[in-house]
């Protein structure tokens, strides 16, 4: 059905895309609206799609009212077996009839000064006055507030606003155009000094967002700041920084940040050379230290900390005095009764790692998969035992916490969750810190480690550098191993598994590319086949041993990517099956999570009141019926899951934003884990190098397939690890501190 529509003013509840096809626009629902703002029809809503010509430069955003004129059309669609009738208008014409007030109504929405209030009263009041609202609250005035509010609610209002308010810099957000999430982070900030602040350098607002091309539009357009304005030449060095620190460098060259800025910059002014001007700011950020020039290059002061206080904390260990525990005859004892107890004999270089963790206080244990470093760490905790050391285990991720602590029987945690706890542990006495998987290990979070852990807690670091490095920036565990000082003892034994899967790994991770079978029987097999039938095949391969299989990917997206693959798994396997609902509120009926009976499904994040780990595997076992009416409560039992610990858990609504299909995960959600079969489609990705090659093979224990681009696999692993490309500068630090400790130590004889 089609009908002219009349221009009809709307209030915004929703807006479902913002420049959703990337040339502006927006697509909106409201709900119509008189001339005070009063819904004309609770149950009525309009889905509002105008392109940029309609909109020009005005963001939409929930709360503003909107007069909108076109084509009005009905639409009706089915969705999941749910039957959707929308109105729609192609608009013509879309005037903002009133801005949306969020930022003055999160402001009493979230400040604890106004308890109570709430954000449905405090839309209702930008609703009835507007503007007017800045000066009825500056004027103090409760009684004003009586038809929305009841008189002790008005009263605590404008109490809190004498005490709280900030009219003048709430009202600049909101003239300026400043996206909700980016004002909040400003004001807190800033508070009442954020126009003054921002307005004499508008690219500080790269501190509170990402977006380039956003914090330049909103600089030149409301701030009329020019092409070659040396604040936006300071602020493209700024981000250039951010960038290259982003994937992974922590020092870098000046061609490489001149790279970075000039296409930031855009086409230069007439008679202007960007490089020219490029000079110069750079000169600024080495005048006021935002930028540091290294004998590894230049580095942003923030990754020149970092890397300073994780070498610092190194050499302190290293030259402390009094590091040996226990004689080594006791060691030695200590050894020997562990082996006649656990009924293996440790090689040699495991009790090298256990005579040296005894000796230094800052030791590294690095080895590949299987070769006994969960051992060591057992083997090594008696002797911290017998010395009277606590030992505090942390790993990265969820998932090798948990193996950690159950591999050895003692509490470990995320650094994540060690770093928000650090001010109830005690660290009197005698203490050890066991970091595992230290290869991802990223400077960041070393750093907040470093800076942490009183001098006299001991650091064991172990972990493969032949494995993946930090998804983060910077290096560790790389970089130190390289310093000569660093006590390091190499595990090179494989004796979790052997055959043909440890002999490829090995020469993979040696940089040889072996040869491999086409057979799908093997012990591991690659079989070559063109990108548009990756997918297709890894479905196939997956559905022969379903129940002992996982797909692991080296990139999420993409058509060999872990969501297409997952995708096509439910096709195969689930797709009428039933389904999980959760209640929407906007369209106030069933919808479909996207999960169905039989899936199996991954934890993207660390649930731990819920038993989860980011990296859990489980299986949807049953799925419970939602009522056909009534809103969702949060903790409504939506199906049940039986995870990978052999626990079964409800899955309810607050937990789906980190629940997702898992037949396919990627190698770094792998990391820690094993399976009986895996699966590895191979295409020509950027991420592609030996590592994630290696990393996958090694998490297999009877049989791994790899599919697709047998060249590029041969290249990735015939080429230098990505970790080597990474410009970083913790190893020359280090050798720094401990050319200084051992000078002040000369000078001290």
């Amino acid at each position: 059905m089609t009908e002219a529509a009349w221009p009809i003013t709307l209030r915004v509840t929703a807006v479902r895309s913002q420049n959703p096809r990337g040339f502006g626009g927006a697509i909106f629902t409201g709900i119509p609206i008189d001339a005070s703002g009063s819904v004309l029809d609770a149950c009525a809503y309009i889905v509002v799609k105008a392109n940029r010509a309609v909109l020009g430069a005005t963001r939409v955003e929930r709360g503003q009212w909107w007069r909108v004129s076109g084509r009005l059309v009905e639409r009706r669609s089915v969705v999941d077996g749910f039957a959707l009738v929308e109105q729609q208008v192609e608009a013509d014409v879309a005037h903002l009839a009133m801005p949306s007030g969020e930022h003055i109504v999160n402001f009493i929405a979230e400040n604890p000064a106004f308890e109570g209030l709430g954000s449905v009263k405090a839309r209702r009041l930008w609703e009835r006055f507007g503007e007017r609202l800045y000066a009825l609250l500056d004027a103090q005035d409760a009684s004003a507030f009586g038809e929305v509010l009841t008189e002790q609610a008005a009263q605590r209002l404008v109490e809190a606003w004498a005490e709280h308010g900030q009219t003048r810099t709430l009202q600049w957000l909101q003239v300026h155009g400043f996206d909700l999430r980016i004002g909040r982070k400003v004001l807190r900030f800033f508070g009442e000094e954020a126009q003054a602040r921002i307005e004499e350098d508008p690219y500080r607002l790269l501190s509170f967002t990402g977006k380039w091309t956003d914090v330049d539009r909103l600089a030149k357009t409301q701030f009329g700041v020019a092409a070659d304005d040396p604040r936006r030449l300071r602020g493209a060095v700024e981000e250039a920084c951010y960038r290259l620190f982003a994937i992974g460098h922590t020092a870098m060259a000046t061609s490489d940040l001149a790279s970075q800025v000039v296409p930031l910059l855009g086409p230069p002014p007439v008679g202007v050379r960007w490089r020219d001007l490029f000079s110069a700011a750079v000169s600024e950020g080495l005048s006021n230290g935002s930028i540091v020039q290294t004998p590894h290059g230049l580095q942003p002061l923030g990754a020149l900390v970092m890397e300073r206080q994780v070498a610092k904390a190194i050499a302190e260990r290293l030259t402390g005095i009094g590091q040996q525990l226990l004689e080594s005859a006791t060691v030695d004892e200590i050894i020997a009764g562990v082996q006649t107890e656990i009924g293996i004999q440790l090689n040699l270089e495991q009790q090298n790692a256990i005579r040296l963790a005894a000796a230094r206080a800052f030791v590294c244990v690095t080895g590949g998969a299987g070769v006994g470093k969960t051992t060591v760490l057992q083997s090594l905790y008696r002797v911290y035992d017998e010395a009277g050391v606590r030992i505090l285990q942390v790993a990265l991720a969820g998932r090798a916490a948990k193996r950690m602590q159950e591999a050895t029987g003692r509490p470990a945690a995320t650094i994540a969750s060690f770093l928000n706890a650090i001010n109830d542990i005690s660290f009197d006495g005698p203490t050890v810190l066991v970091i595992d998987e230290a290869s991802m290990v990223d400077i960041i979070s070393m750093s907040r480690v470093c800076e942490t852990l009183p001098p006299h807690v001991r650091l064991l670091l172990a972990g493969d550098p032949h494995q993946l490095m930090p998804v983060g920036p910077g290096l560790v565990l790389h970089c130190i191993m390289q310093v000569p000082e660093v006590p390091v003892v190499e595990l090179k034994t494989v004796k979790r598994y052997g055959g043909e899967i440890a002999a490829v790994a090995s020469a993979v991770r040696a940089g040889n590319w072996p040869t491999v079978a086409a057979d799908e029987m093997a012990p591991v097999a690659f079989i070559p086949c063109e990108e548009k039938f990756i997918a297709g095949l890894v479905v196939e391969l997956y559905a022969l041993d379903a129940a002992h299989s996982q797909v692991l990917a080296p990139v999420r997206n993409g058509p060999a990517g872990t969501k297409a693959l997952n995708q096509l798994c439910q096709a195969r396997f689930t797709k009428d099956r039933p389904v999980i609902t959760c209640w929407n509120d906007e369209f106030e009926q069933p919808e479909y999570c996207g999960l169905n009976l039989g899936d199996v499904v991954l934890c993207t994040r660390n649930l731990w009141d819920k038993g989860l780990q980011n990296g859990s595997l489980g299986r949807i076992v049953r799925v419970e019926a939602l009522p056909d009416v009534s809103p969702e409560d949060p903790e409504r039992v939506l199906a049940w899951v039986e995870w990978d610990d052999d626990v079964r858990r409800p899955l309810t609504r607050d937990m789906l934003d980190d629940i997702e299909l898992g037949y396919a995960v990627t190698v770094h959600k792998s990391q820690g884990s094993q399976w009986s079969r895996i699966i590895v489609p191979v295409t020509n990705s950027k991420l592609l190098d030996r590592t994630l090659l290696y990393t996958a093979i090694t998490r297999a224990q009877t049989q791994v397939i790899l599919v697709g681009d047998l060249e590029a696999a041969r290249r990735a692993v015939h080429a230098p690890p990505k970790a080597r490309s990474r410009k970083v500068a913790l190893d020359r630090a280090l050798t720094q501190y401990l050319a200084r400790e051992d000078a002040n130590a000369l000078e001290s004889a």
